[in-house]
């Protein structure tokens, strides 16, 4: 049996590296094609990506201030949330909760059009302000998810001594509570801001290529065929990716954000 799972886990693992390391020779490319293995190997590519083309720097630009701005607010959105859910417990507080997660259980092309006709009427289409707000609607369960998982795991024990000692909520909330939310907090934020940072279709709708994100440029480039500065955006959104993750399992609690129950460890 264990033999079973060291074959399977490797397959797996062959399984997820191999297409991996095919965009990351196929970035090396010296000519425009994409081509495995690639001919005339440069970095040339990761130059233009990062420093001489202002198509694909602006587009870097508009993912990250999305990303970052989407990411912070849905934060600050999920944080009253959580903390009202978990503080008193009412109807009002789990409807508000359910409706803050509903955007990211539906199908992303559904929200988009639902999207892109909102800001057409309200006069936000294509704006950089209206896409952080689509994508921070979008990720809001994320760290509605983490920051609740954080909640619950705070011994209210120690909520109780510090109130019979004469505290106040204010000062129980500054002392207590905020400092064990930290790492569920930075959690959230990052969860939403790698998968603004992705995000693809709802943008697609919402900046009505008025800019354009490193996906939609990706997007709008296949006009081209594909090139080799499409496989180092690809590395790019994987190095994004395993970075902050990797963040995520060193300094906050990644196997409880994941669902495991760690009692029964």
């Amino acid at each position: 049996m264990k033999t079973l799972s060291t074959l399977f886990m490797g397959l797996a693992s062959i399984v997820v590296l191999l297409p991996i390391v095919v965009v990351s020779a196929a970035a090396l490319n010296g000519g425009r094609s994409m081509l495995f293995p690639p001919q005339d190997p440069t970095l040339s590519r990761f130059a233009e990506f990062f420093l001489t083309e202002p198509v694909w720097r602006t587009a870097m630009f508009h993912s990250a201030i999305i990303a970052i701005g989407s990411a912070a607010l849905a934060v600050l959105i999920a944080w009253p949330l959580a903390y009202g859910l978990w503080k008193n417990r009412g109807k009002a507080s789990k409807v508000l909760a359910g409706l803050g997660a509903m955007p990211f259980a539906l199908p992303p092309i559904v929200f988009g059009v639902g999207l892109g006709f909102f800001w057409g009427f309200s006069g936000g289409l294509g704006a950089i302000w209206s896409g952080i707000i689509s994508h921070a609607v979008l990720f809001l369960a994320l760290p509605l998810v983490t920051i609740s998982i954080g909640l619950q795991s705070i011994d209210r024990a120690h909520l109780d001594a510090a109130a019979t000692m004469g505290a106040t909520e204010k000062v129980i909330f500054r002392t207590i509570i905020l400092p064990q939310m930290v790492p569920y907090t930075a959690s959230g934020f990052f969860f939403a801001l790698v998968l603004s940072f992705n995000e693809f279709i709802v943008m697609f709708f919402v900046s009505s290529s008025a800019y354009s994100t490193v996906t939609l440029q990706i997007f709008n480039s296949l006009r081209n065929g594909f090139t080799p500065t499409m496989a180092v955006a690809a590395i790019t959104f994987i190095l994004v990716s395993v970075a902050v993750f990797s963040l995520v399992a060193r300094f906050g609690d990644l196997p409880r954000l994941m669902g495991a129950d760690q009692s029964k460890s």
